[in-house]
């Protein structure tokens, strides 16, 4: 028998499906970008997304720059997991930064001589609610006399033949009656159960108990799933429109009622659509779509301020101290407390200066800072800082 390698997948899901899912994720924030009236492309200053008021990137930028990072080394890594099967021997090369020795499965380089192997044992994992977890947790184990190799036996794909993995719809499936068969005709195992035929092979379903092992399964309740769907389009709304918009100072009190009735409304409709869940999944899911609601809520006045008020007024305002300027007709401006305070004190008290402010009709304003920002980013540029 010729050599048969073997690739590693970290995902159950078909190539195709798994393409479709992040397609449709892609999609929906791309549709939400567009919802939202941008400006043309050539007017956006993209510096605003990634720069803070002093023309500094954020420390949480980094953070998430660095979590990508660690994102695209395990990625790579994965990548690089192969297993090699030949009449005599298994050779198994797992870096360890797929981090799959956290989840208690071999890493590393072995060659394992077929006949050192004493048992194979087969462990599929039938407690939990849906075929994603129960085959992310099954296990095959190479049992030695010096040491025991795990491997998971339903994400190698054999090199050269079609893709044996699951589609979307079967993998929120119930998979208490189908892991076993599915781990069992994987190709790694059917392969090895071939090729060591002598050797006692065993299949010992394992019943995982838990708080995560018999929870419901929100995706086969539709009203849970269009809960899911706007818990999804609110979250992107508010935090895209939320960094859309940072260039813009609410002036004035937000009136509560917006809030109070956005999540009243949230609140019902959640519960109302939850009818027939459990009632902590029911309760849980609706709580977390009132929040989502109110979070978005904020944004969304400042979207509705620059809708019916498109055109900012130019008003000037006396500066009566450092940071702080005042008008007879609108509400103060206070910088004092400002992550740019030198910028603010390089500015004479007692001047007149000038911002654009869009008027709600609800009792508070907007002011455009943008003016300000690139202003003050000049200023840090010229003093070296």
């Amino acid at each position: 028998m010729g050599k048969q390698r073997f690739l590693y997948s970290a995902s159950i899901l078909k190539t195709s499906h798994l393409f479709a899912v992040i397609g449709a994720l892609v999609t929906i924030l791309l549709g939400s970008l567009l919802l939202l009236q941008l400006p043309e492309l050539g007017e956006l200053d993209f510096s605003k997304l990634y720069l803070d008021e002093q023309g500094n990137v954020p420390f949480e930028l980094y953070l998430l720059a660095l979590c990508l990072l660690l994102g695209c080394v395990v990625a790579f890594a994965n990548r690089q997991v192969w297993l090699k099967l030949d009449s005599e021997n298994l050779t198994i090369h797992i870096p360890r930064l797929t981090g799959l020795g956290l989840m208690g499965f071999t890493t590393g380089d072995h060659r394992i001589p077929l006949n050192v192997i004493r048992k194979i044992e087969l462990t599929p994992v039938t407690g939990f609610r849906n075929m994603a977890q129960a085959l992310q947790q099954s296990k095959l184990s190479l049992v030695t006399e010096r040491r025991t190799y795990r491997l998971q036996p339903y994400h190698f794909l054999k090199e050269g033949e079609p893709d044996h993995r699951i589609g979307i719809g079967s993998a929120f499936g119930k998979p208490k009656t189908r892991v076993e068969a599915l781990i069992n005709e994987a190709p790694l195992v059917k392969t090895l159960s071939r090729i060591t035929g002598n050797v006692d092979f065993t299949s010992t379903p394992t019943d995982r108990t838990g708080p995560l092992a018999n929870h419901f399964n929100l995706l086969k309740h539709k009203g849970m799933v269009l809960q899911l769907i706007l818990l999804a389009a609110l979250g992107t709304y508010a935090l895209v429109d939320y960094v859309l918009l940072t260039n813009y100072l609410v002036l004035g009190d937000l009136p509560l009622w917006p809030f109070v009735s956005t999540g009243l409304l949230a609140g019902v409709l959640g519960i109302r659509l939850g009818s027939g869940a459990p009632r902590v999944e029911r309760l849980g899911l609706a709580t977390l779509l009132c929040v989502i609601a109110l979070a978005a809520t904020y944004p969304g006045l400042q979207r509705y301020t620059l809708m019916v008020s498109p055109e900012p007024l130019s008003v000037a305002y006396d500066s009566t101290e450092t940071g702080y300027f005042q008008h007879s007709h609108y509400p103060a401006i206070n910088q004092r407390e400002s992550s740019i305070p030198e910028y603010w004190q390089s500015l004479p008290s007692g001047e007149v200066y000038t911002f654009f402010l869009h008027e709600s009709g609800l009792g508070f304003v907007l002011v455009d800072m943008a003016t300000v920002y690139e202003k003050s980013r000049a200023f840090y540029r010229a003093n070296g800082r």
